[in-house]
C-alpha cells in the first residue's frame, strides 16, 4: 500500500550548517521545531534538493539522518535521501560500485535509525556498462536497493536530470512493481509528463508526488498523491488547503488556494535564507549559512544576501498570504 504520509505537502528540510560549512544539529533541531507549528507537513524529507544533497558527505548522511529520526519520533514522518555520494561532476562520476554500496549502507542506516521512507535520485552517477541501456542501469539499481531495505523507497527525478535517465512510462511501470518502491517525485510542472506517469501506475501501489508545487492542482486532476516543493517548507498550511478543499469538491477554493502557492512561490526570492531568518525572528534561531556547492541545479551561483527590506517584503507576503487560510499564526 501507499503510505498514508503520501498526501499533502511533503517538506523539503533546509540543512542549518556553521559557516564553516559544518552541520549543525542544535540548529536543525530547532528548524525542525519551527516546521511543525505549522501542522501542516505530512513527513519532513532531509537531505532533499533545497538542503544541498549534492553538498553532503557519507557521515553527514547518517547524522541528520539520526538528528531527524530522534527528533521527530511520534511527532512525524521522516524520509532521508539516501543516495551514493557524488557532487554532481558529470566529468567525474564515482566508482559505480562505491556509489551503489554508499546507497545500500545508508538507506539501511536510515532504515535502523527509524526513518519512514527513503529517497533516491536516478543514478546518473553510473554509466551503462557493456549492453546496458540507461533504463537497465536505472532498473538494476533500485532492484539493489529494493532488496537491501523493507521500508518504503521513493524515486527523485531532480530538475536538470540528464536526458538519458528521465524516466518514461514504461520503465516506471516496472520500477512501481517493486515491493519497496512507493512513488517518485519528478522536479517538473509539465501537465503532459506528469499525466502519462500517473496514467501509468493508477492500478498500482505506487504514488506519484508532484516535484514543482506551481502544479500541485493540476497534478491532482491527474492522480498525483502529494507535492514536495519550497512551498511545503514555506507554507504547507496553503498546499494542504489545496488538497482538502480538491477531495472536497471545491474546484474552485482548490484553485484559488493554488493561486496563492504560485504567488509565493515566484514572489519570494532566496527562499532558503529567507525562511531561516523567519525561524530565527520567530523564536527558533539558525544559521543561514550553506556550502559551497559547484553543480547547483536549484538556483545556480550563490545569491547575494537579502537586504532588509527584501526580507521584510517576503515576510508580509507571506504572512498575508497564510492569513487566509490559517486561524492562528506561526508565531
Amino acid at each position: 500500500m501507499i503510505p498514508e504520509f503520501v498526501r499533502g505537502p511533503i517538506a523539503p528540510v533546509f540543512s542549518i550548517f556553521e559557516e564553516d560549512g559544518t552541520f549543525d544539529p542544535d540548529g536543525q533541531r530547532r528548524f525542525f521545531d519551527f516546521l511543525l507549528l505549522s501542522g501542516a507537513i505530512s513527513a519532513f524529507f532531509v537531505r532533499s534538493g533545497m538542503g544541498q544533497m549534492y553538498a553532503y558527505e557519507y557521515d553527514d548522511v547518517k547524522l541528520m539522518a539520526d538528528t531527524a529520526c530522534s527528533h521527530l519520533k511520534g511527532k512525524a514522518n521522516v524520509l532521508v535521501g539516501a543516495t551514493g555520494i557524488w557532487d554532481r561532476n558529470y566529468e567525474k562520476r564515482p566508482d559505480p560500485k562505491v556509489f551503489t554500496q554508499q546507497a545500500i549502507e545508508l538507506s539501511q542506516y536510515a532504515e535502523q535509525a527509524g526513518a519512514n521512507g527513503v529517497v533516491h535520485t536516478l543514478p546518473e552517477a553510473i554509466l551503462p556498462q557493456g549492453n546496458e541501456t540507461y533504463a537497465d542501469v536505472i532498473l538494476r539499481y533500485f532492484e539493489t536497493i529494493n532488496d537491501a531495505v523493507s521500508c518504503p523507497i521513493f524515486i527523485y527525478q531532480p530538475p536538470g536530470t540528464a536526458a538519458e535517465y528521465i524516466l518514461r512510462s514504461p520503465l516506471v511501470e516496472k520500477l512501481a512493481d517493486l515491493p519497496n518502491v512507493k512513488g517518485m517525485k519528478a522536479s517538473t510542472p509539465d501537465a503532459m509528463y506528469i499525466l502519462d506517469i500517473c496514467h501509468a501506475v493508477k492500478n498500482k501501489d505506487f504514488g506519484y508526488i508532484i516535484g514543482h508545487e506551481g502544479a500541485f492542482y493540476a497534478g491532482l486532476h491527474s492522480g498525483a498523491k502529494a507535492v514536495i516543493g519550497q512551498g511545503a517548507t514555506l507554507n504547507p498550511q496553503i498546499l494542504l488547503a489545496v488538497q482538502d478543499r480538491f477531495d472536497a469538491g471545491d474546484m474552485d477554493g482548490a484553485q484559488e488556494a493554488q493561486y496563492s502557492v504560485n504567488f509565493l512561490c515566484q514572489a519570494i526570492g532566496n527562499s532558503v535564507e529567507f525562511f531561516k531568518r523567519y525561524a530565527t525572528e520567530k523564536g527558533f534561531p539558525v544559521k543561514t549559512f550553506d556550502r559551497a556547492m559547484k553543480n547547483n541545479p536549484y538556483g545556480g551561483a550563490p545569491r547575494p544576501p537579502l537586504s532588509t527590506e527584501e526580507y521584510e517584503t517576503s515576510k508580509r507576503l507571506l504572512e498575508t498570504e497564510l492569513a487566509k487560510y490559517t486561524t492562528t499564526s506561526v508565531a
